[in-house]
């Protein structure tokens, strides 16, 4: 009877707390956002729709600083309600204090056979758009991307390191041909990264994207004379890496770095 009740206990308070949890307050106020047709007829890989977080609470006398994340494959559509639940923006639903404007592009599913991947074209006209419609801090922009998001940090951070404060692709490949390709590109790519404060985040177990085309990446920025690089290899871990979007740390560090430093 005693371990019946107290089996009863446990159910009602785990019950309550996933109540409390489903119950509790986000902390980030969510708008679906568009670009006009007359922006998104520029791009071929883009959902005209996207997200724009911001804390809930802010009350910001200077601009907050902007975090672009780009998603992986799994995540391609034309349904930008199924970001809403993804990391980074679940781990900044739980945070008390948030300093970020968060925006969330979305790629297109594969249509008519073509393969669509993160396009750092259309990632500039979102930029641009961005730019004129988005108060933020223009010294601190963040590239972050998991996976095909991993590779589209990569690509348009070396087209465009002007951009960015920092970057941290998280188990991204190298290649525009999926995720064993690494593009011819490559010792340009390094060449405009090597400035950039990185963080390069991959599961060693990774059976998707090789581990090893993050160790190549890094040590080519070593012997490009790259000040601030470094590579996080996760032992025991796979692809499914997304609950390093999670990691406080790594927020942490990117706000440690500004253009204007």
């Amino acid at each position: 009877m005693k371990l019946f009740t107290l089996l009863l206990c446990l159910l009602a308070l785990t019950f309550i707390s996933s109540a409390s949890a489903a119950d509790a307050p986000k902390l980030m106020q969510v708008e679906i956002r568009e670009l006009p047709e007359a922006i998104s007829k520029n791009t071929t890989s883009l959902n005209a729709k996207f997200i724009v977080a911001t804390p809930a609470n802010a009350v910001a006398t200077e601009p907050l600083p902007l975090l672009i994340f780009l998603h992986g494959a799994g995540q391609r559509g034309s349904d930008i309600e199924k970001l809403r639940e993804q990391q980074p923006l679940k781990y900044f639903n739980t945070q008390i204090s948030q300093p970020f404007v968060i925006v969330m592009p979305q790629c297109m599913s594969d249509q008519g056979g073509l393969k669509h991947i993160w396009e750092v074209a259309d990632l500039e006209v979102l930029f641009g758009h961005l730019t004129q419609t988005i108060r933020f801090d223009r010294q601190r922009i963040y590239l972050i991307g998991y996976s095909m998001g991993g590779y589209g940090t990569w690509a348009w951070a070396s087209a465009h390191p002007e951009h960015f404060a920092a970057i941290a692709p998280h188990a991204g490949g190298l290649g525009h041909g999926g995720p064993k390709d690494v593009t011819p590109d490559l010792e340009q790519w390094v060449k405009k990264l090597a400035p950039l404060p990185i963080r390069i985040v991959h599961g060693a177990q990774d059976n998707v994207v090789p581990s090893e085309h993050s160790e190549r990446i890094y040590k080519a920025l070593q012997a490009a004379g790259a000040k601030e690089v470094e590579l996080r290899m996760l032992p025991d871990r796979d692809h499914g890496i997304g609950s390093a979007l999670a990691d406080a740390e790594l927020y942490a560090w990117l706000l440690k770095h500004s253009r204007s430093d």
